[in-house]
């Protein structure tokens, strides 16, 4: 069962437009019972945004199919108002409260202890030694998947310069960062890295001027760790006079700009929300979920590059799926 948020901040219009972007995306198992519960979702963006929050909303569907839940969503929560909003999902009954989205942590640790009898869903970059007895982890590995975006730039650049456009200083990009460089080093040592931060995973304009400058200084492959942002380096790239090619995660945009996109790392949160609820509502109170290549992250189609790249490259991300390991440096970015 499924019901929209008392608490949502804006209304779901939109949704079905937003679910047929990313709706290859979500698949489900054979329908459980689940006992009474009540399964509460907070986004810090907007559902309908073809992206990060969108995908997480698709997942939280398919997790009330699958356990026949009465599930709820609010979007939009700053983390300021997480807390409360929390609250009053806790008040009206909710017994699993998700938070989609690594900003709530802080929030999840101190209701955790005040609510033992709720069960939390957080968000990190891997495995969280002190979390609490009801609390659940579900660790992203956005870096091992950018290894293999690193190496099909490695292996379709022809100026030997790869640009990389990120977000926030997170752990999350800065390790991807490092798996980009390290992805050169393995498979074309001639290229070089030219990466930057726009301070926002959203803005159009910063990004598409930071395309621009990357593009000026001679990139010609472009890899991205921006949400809404990649719009702006679509734009960038559409407006080069010569060549330049893009890769993007979350979902794929390449109707966006059709001859510019390489790829993307696709993110499938049903898996991870699905084995998480599945547990929690065989008595697992906590516990870790590892999300990586194979396991919620996937390679879309690749297209525009070389054969023999994409290729190569599909191989190389089976052989991280199977265990390859990829070094996770999170404190510290290569010299560009």
């Amino acid at each position: 069962m499924t019901c929209r948020s008392r608490f949502a901040r804006r209304p779901l219009a939109l949704v079905t437009l937003t679910l047929v972007v990313v709706a290859g995306l979500a698949t489900g198992p054979t329908l459980h019972a689940a006992s009474g519960k009540k399964m509460a979702m907070i986004f810090p963006g907007s559902i309908q945004d073809a992206d990060f929050n969108t995908v997480g909303y698709i997942a939280l569907q398919d997790v009330a199919k699958t356990y026949d839940l009465q599930v709820a969503s609010s979007e939009s929560v700053a983390v300021a108002d997480a807390e409360r909003v929390s609250r009053e999902y806790i008040s009206a009954g909710y017994d699993i409260v998700a938070y989609h989205g690594g900003q709530f942590p802080t929030i999840a640790r101190k209701l955790a202890a005040q609510f033992p009898n709720v069960i939390f869903i957080q968000q990190t970059s891997g495995a969280v030694a002190d979390a609490p007895a009801n609390v659940w982890t579900l660790g992203r590995k956005w870096y091992q998947g950018y290894y293999a975006l690193g190496a099909l730039g490695a292996l379709s650049t022809k100026t030997n310069k790869i640009g990389f456009v990120g977000g926030v200083r997170i752990p999350d990009v800065v390790s991807s960062i490092n798996a980009v460089h390290q992805a050169l080093r393995d498979h074309n040592p001639k290229a070089q890295l030219i990466w930057n931060n726009t301070g926002d995973f959203n803005d159009g304009v910063k990004a598409r001027q930071t395309a621009e400058a990357q593009i000026a200084a001679g990139v010609d492959f472009i890899i991205t760790f921006v949400n809404l942002g990649v719009y702006g380096v679509a734009e960038a790239a559409k407006a080069s006079p010569k060549p330049v090619l893009l890769t993007t995660f979350m979902t794929d945009k390449w109707d966006v700009a059709p001859k510019h996109f390489a790829g993307s790392l696709l993110a499938n949160f049903s898996t991870p929300y699905q084995e998480i609820v599945g547990r929690i509502l065989k008595g697992e109170k906590s516990g870790y979920y590892e999300m990586r290549p194979g396991s919620g992250m996937e390679l879309s189609e690749l297209r525009n590059v070389p054969p023999e790249a994409a290729t190569r490259a599909r191989a190389i991300f089976k052989e991280v799926a199977a265990g390859k390991p990829v070094p996770e440096i999170t404190d510290k970015v290569p010299t560009p």
